[in-house]
């Protein structure tokens, strides 16, 4: 019975705990939205990697807690769990997170963009489309060409010629 009120003090603890470790995860993501939205970077990219951040910080909160009552072998157990998972999957999904990891830096990239007349990956034409796992161009035989990203990023592209930057007027 003596053990009962240190388990409870334990677990109230744990519980602040993991609402202070939220409190500060949250405005560790508004910040970290709020720098991005300030750089030349697609939202879909910031939004990914805010997500991920966070999740990672609240899954480490959530480790911290379980070992603050007295639950560390769960805890060991579940972050293992989560690293052979995130293992299984990345090998899975490896050439698709290599155009999400591709696709991420064509979108960053000032050398290509929709508009562009390029040759990349063997294709010459206009890009219409570049998102997180696919590049979109407009051959010039008129043919639609889907790329796979990583194919675009990993070869040589020349530059044709670049769309007109319109003048923002100022009121």
């Amino acid at each position: 019975m003596s053990g009962i009120p240190d388990a409870f003090i334990a677990v109230i603890g744990g519980v602040i705990f993991l609402l202070i470790g939220y409190l500060i995860i949250s405005l560790i993501r508004r910040v970290l939205k709020g720098i991005f939205g300030k750089l030349p970077m697609n939202k879909m990219v910031s939004d990914l990697i805010v997500k991920g951040v966070f999740f990672l910080m609240f899954f480490i909160i959530m480790i911290a807690f379980l070992e603050m009552i007295g639950l560390g072998q769960i805890a060991l157990a579940l972050g293992a769990m989560i690293a052979f998972l995130a293992l299984a999957v990345g090998l899975a999904m490896n050439n698709v997170l290599g155009d999400f990891v591709a696709g991420g830096f064509l979108l960053g990239e000032k050398d290509i963009g929709v508009g562009f007349e390029v040759e990349a990956a063997g294709v010459k034409g206009t890009v219409i489309e570049i998102d997180m796992r696919k590049t979109r161009m407009k051959g010039e035989d008129g043919i639609l060409y889907v790329i796979p990203n990583r194919a675009v990023e990993s070869a040589t592209w020349k530059v044709f010629k670049r769309p007109v930057e319109e003048k923002k007027k100022v009121f």
